[in-house]
């Protein structure tokens, strides 16, 4: 079992303060003799060295972890983000702690207690609902933190997150372009600030009308999009020319209904959705994507959030938008 420095000094007979300089490379800087530095890194070679990590922290006042709070980590959205956050995290030396709040607000006050009882640095944060509002007195002494992909009006903490309305009108604009006469939209959660901006981008683009029809359900999730795909379908008339789906897991129950009922999505409606998956290339639809960048996502959050562990804090309500990338798979030649 690999040893503390305390029990190196114990055993070797040497301080800690020894131990320390020659571990850490400065022995020659402290003229410790090479002699005790051989005696030292021999007996490490063989039983190995960890760091006493709550001696560290309590020594730094930093835990060397930062918090994400993610609303659905089977979201590939979500899942992708996460792993690249973990990435910038890893390359720093940080673990992340990542949990779930399934869209509930206690679910998520909650975690974030939690982590900031386990004493994280920072936190990352997409809320699932808007958060009291802090005096800035409190804040300037609050854990560091940012929020991601959604923004509730009213919270003045830093966002990176993409332009949602933008993204919705060039995929409504692009379905239409494509052929579309007539198109519904299928948006989960429609309270979510996220969505509320593609609803807005959705009608920019296409207007009002029945050829333009908008279905919601009270959250994102695949069990959401099936149940209005059977509302689609009960209503009875001819299908839509283009789906559209205000997330992957809205998407996915919504084509799991259509061929448990209908056996067969028509090959001719257009179907388009945010964010990329690979099971969106085995569809033989024309298929249009906007595709978030969550690796560019990821590393703009760690950087506000490293930016703010070291006291250089953005100013209230900073807004960074990370371009997204529209799509076609499948498309007609």
């Amino acid at each position: 079992m690999a040893k503390t420095i305390s029990e190196i000094a114990e055993e070797t007979g040497y301080s800690r303060t020894t131990i320390t300089m020659v571990l850490s490379g400065r022995a020659s800087e402290y003229r410790i003799s090479t002699r005790t530095q051989k005696i030292i890194r021999d007996y490490v070679d063989e039983h190995g060295y960890t760091i006493n990590q709550t001696a560290r922290n309590l020594k730094t006042q930093r835990s060397h972890t930062i918090g994400f709070v993610a609303p659905e980590i089977a979201n590939p959205f979500f899942a992708r983000f996460m792993a690249h956050l973990e990435a910038c995290c890893r390359s720093e030396g940080l673990v992340l702690i990542t949990t779930s709040s399934g869209e509930d607000p206690l679910v998520e006050a909650r975690a974030l207690q939690s982590l900031l009882e386990r004493g994280v640095d920072a936190l990352v944060l997409a809320p699932c609902a808007p958060r009291p509002a802090v005096s800035a007195k409190k804040r300037s002494r609050q854990t560091p933190m940012v929020v991601i992909d959604r923004h509730y009006p009213g919270d003045n903490t830093q966002v990176i997150a993409s332009d949602h309305r933008e993204n919705a009108r060039l995929l409504t604009a692009a379905v239409m372009s494509a052929g579309a006469s007539d198109m519904v939209f299928f948006c989960g959660h429609p309270e979510n600030p996220a969505i509320v901006a593609r609803i807005a981008g959705f009608r920019a683009a296409a207007g009002e009308g029945e050829n333009a029809r908008l279905l919601t359900a009270a959250d994102d999730s695949v069990a959401a999009g099936k149940a209005m795909m059977q509302t689609l379908l009960e209503a009875g008339g001819a299908l839509p020319s283009a789906l559209l789906c205000s997330s992957l897991l809205v998407l996915e129950g919504a084509l799991q209904h259509f061929r448990r009922t209908r056996s067969v999505v028509p090959p001719d409606m257009i179907i388009a959705t945010f964010d990329y998956d690979g099971f969106l290339e085995l569809l033989p639809n024309t298929v249009i994507v906007i595709r978030q960048d969550e690796e560019a996502l990821a590393r703009a959050a760690f950087q506000a959030l490293s930016d703010r562990i070291g006291g250089n804090v953005a100013a209230e309500g900073t807004r960074t938008v990370v371009d997204a990338e529209l799509l076609y798979l499948n498309a007609p030649a």
